[in-house]
């Protein structure tokens, strides 16, 4: 394969001489694009692991040319080229609607009426498309990790991922300005720990159910890197859910001790990273982490009270779905200059964007998935499979612990909660998809 996408390349290449200017590069470009496509369409797999490591570099590169448009259209064009391939392929085609699948339907049908209530704004109808993008990527996800050989490849593929740049953002804190967050992640530094918080957990169950040292190591190793460097992403609000996860981590495998020198270490080296600023800036730990952030707490105590008085003038619509930053200066008695007009709070935003018949069926959702995550852990230990056990116990624990991230995000990073809803459904499937096997057999 790569002897012919080097061929496409020098077959190409003389045409940016022959013919001038763009349209020579565009007939160069022709045939390697023209594999691309190919590719993607006969073995979409690989496309869509790339898919989810190339967004976030390409947003970071949105910040340097305008590249927002291109950014979306990447992922349409993968939606696109990808179910065909899940409709046309040589496996059974098996479309039972699952309650998972079937409330995230009722949401976004609880998504489109709320364009009711913000038919006035321009921009609903794209804010709407954000969860239609949401509901594309749990069918695709369901379709595509759907063994469990898949599931565990992508949980590691995004371990290592995180783990990387863990250690990127651990070494830069000692190199560059104290108090720049998580530099030389991929993703938004501010929502880094977000990202690490359900991967954290899952690290530290699959090292538990590893069978061979390597992977013990690696899985560890990831852990012990994440958990330094999620202090770096200074969300309070993610360090608000991480220290209680931390202690049931350790007191659910009975290794407290271990616990307690993790926090040391990680305390000592954070303030020897910071000794030389605090000494010059008069700070301390304490005041390092609350005193330049009291004015993030007053505004989104408003924006909260602000949600609420928008649900309760419409109940049932809401005032459209992500519009809240729209419709908050017909309710705010001040305009805020300095912090994001957004609600911080995931559930508060689909409750006053879309009422109750958009809140009802996410609330469903995420029932449906715990109830998945908690019946397969259930099979597994009556089957007295560890390896699997701690599978679906690691995300069950790592989805709880979204959950609660959730009270302090916007719906925007709801890419990881959709992803989790979507191996609750794939969780539940191998548990019956092995029932039926099993039952085949005692017939035979």
């Amino acid at each position: 394969m790569a002897l012919i996408a080097l061929t496409l390349v020098a077959i190409g290449v003389p045409f940016i001489f022959i013919v001038p200017g763009i349209t020579g590069i565009m007939i160069a470009a022709a045939p390697l694009g023209l594999l691309i496509v190919l590719l993607m369409v006969i073995n979409p797999y690989p496309f869509w692991l790339g898919y989810f490591f190339l967004v976030p570099i390409l947003l970071i590169l949105e910040d340097l040319f305008p590249l927002g448009s291109f950014t979306r259209f990447f992922g349409l064009f993968i939606v696109v080229l990808t179910i065909p391939y899940i409709l046309l392929s040589k496996r059974k085609a098996n479309f039972k609607v699952t309650a998972v699948g079937a409330s995230l339907l009722f949401f976004f049908v609880g998504c489109c009426l709320s364009l009711l209530g913000a038919w006035f704004i321009e921009k609903a109808l794209l804010e709407v498309g954000v969860f239609l993008g949401n509901l594309f990527l749990y069918w695709i996800c369901v379709n595509l990790f759907s063994t469990e050989k898949r599931l565990r490849m992508v949980l590691d593929l995004f371990i290592f991922s995180m783990m990387i740049q863990s250690v990127t953002a651990v070494i830069m804190l000692f190199y560059g300005h104290p108090l720049a967050r998580a530099m030389g992640t991929i993703t938004d530094p501010n929502a880094f720990g977000f990202w690490l918080l359900p991967f954290i957990t899952i690290s530290f169950y699959l090292g538990f159910g590893a069978n061979k040292w390597w992977k013990k190591i690696f899985y560890f190793s990831a852990f012990l890197f994440m958990t330094l460097a999620l202090p770096l992403s200074y969300s309070r609000s993610m360090l608000l859910i991480f220290v209680p996860l931390e202690v049931f981590l350790f007191l659910r495998f009975k290794k407290p001790l271990l616990g307690v020198l993790l926090l040391v270490a990680g305390i000592g080296g954070f303030y020897i990273a910071f000794q030389e600023y605090f000494v010059m800036s008069g700070l301390n730990l304490m005041s390092f982490f609350t005193a330049t952030r009291v004015g993030s707490i007053k505004w989104r105590s408003h924006f909260v009270l602000k949600s609420v008085e928008m649900f309760l003038d419409r109940p049932l619509f809401g005032v459209g779905n992500r519009c809240f930053r729209y419709m908050l200066p017909y309710y705010a008695e001040i305009t805020p200059h300095v912090y994001s007009n957004v609600t911080h709070n995931a559930y508060l935003e689909i409750l006053s964007g879309s009422g109750l018949v958009g809140f009802v069926p996410f609330i469903a959702a995420i029932i449906f998935a715990l109830r998945n995550f908690w019946r397969t852990r259930r099979k597994h230990v009556e089957k007295k499979d560890r390896k699997k056990t701690l599978l679906a116990e690691g995300l069950l624990v790592a989805f709880i612990a979204q959950l609660g991230a959730h009270f302090f995000l916007s719906s925007e990073h709801h890419i990881l909660l959709y992803m989790f809803l979507a191996f609750s459904t794939i969780m539940m499937n191998m548990v019956l998809n092995n029932k039926d096997k099993d039952s085949t057999l005692r017939t035979a």
